[in-house]
């Protein structure tokens, strides 16, 4: 019977995740809806907790530098990758997540490819002991065993899968990491609106990425 409860229960945790959001009012786009939906998601800076605490930047060095590397490195590397590796992850595909990470290695500059890798390693740490971790706890030996560049997209996106977070969740979540690192000794503001605030910086990225979309909006 314990067997049946188990293999219930996982079945359910491989069935398709969806984000469901109303359809906008009057003038309100894409942007304004994931930015109005994503502030009620702040319990999910818990897991990546360690990583703003113990890593001081990742891509984005300098806040001044935002929309140059978030029109190029966010957008055009590491949106990508997220969502080939959380689809990767959704499969239990690990050879699809080592691909992503190796892609991924070959579009970072040596610098932000080296201080990516220590972040995924902070995260890989601080879940190690996360129970039915399937695909991720395979990454992590892959990592290990230096079979596989543990990226902090690629982990993030794994991460995400285990605790059952849409891709636009996960995309949406990994750019506000890169925020509030790289502007948090500043008095600078997140920008709330525009192609690139974490909303329009996330629509973008999904609405680019081929493929059955994570996001849908629908009427109430």
């Amino acid at each position: 019977m314990a067997a049946a409860r188990f293999a219930a229960a996982m079945k359910l945790h491989l069935l398709p995740t969806i984000t469901l959001l109303p359809a906008p009012h009057d003038t309100a786009d894409d942007e304004q809806i994931i930015e109005d939906w994503s502030r009620g998601l702040d319990w999910v800076k818990w897991l990546l907790g360690s990583v703003r605490a113990r890593v001081e930047v990742l891509l984005v060095e300098d806040v001044s530098e935002w929309n140059e590397v978030a029109e190029n490195l966010l957008r055009e590397a590491v949106g990508p990758a997220l969502k080939s590796a959380w689809q990767s992850a959704h499969a239990n595909d690990l050879a699809g997540l080592m691909a992503a990470a190796a892609k991924l290695s070959s579009q970072l500059p040596p610098d932000a490819k080296q201080r990516s890798l220590q972040a995924g390693a902070v995260l890989l740490k601080s879940t190690k002991h996360a129970r039915y971790q399937g695909v991720l706890g395979r990454l992590r030996e892959a990592v290990e065993q230096s079979r596989c560049d543990g990226h902090i997209a690629i982990v993030w996106a794994a991460v995400g899968h285990l605790f059952q977070l849409s891709l636009t969740n996960v995309i949406a979540e990994y750019l506000r990491l890169e925020w509030d690192m790289v502007a948090r000794d500043s008095h600078v503001q997140v920008p709330y609106a525009g192609k690139f605030s974490i909303a329009g910086l996330t629509s973008r990225i999904m609405h680019e990425a081929a493929g059955e979309p994570a996001l849908r909006v629908v009427d109430a």
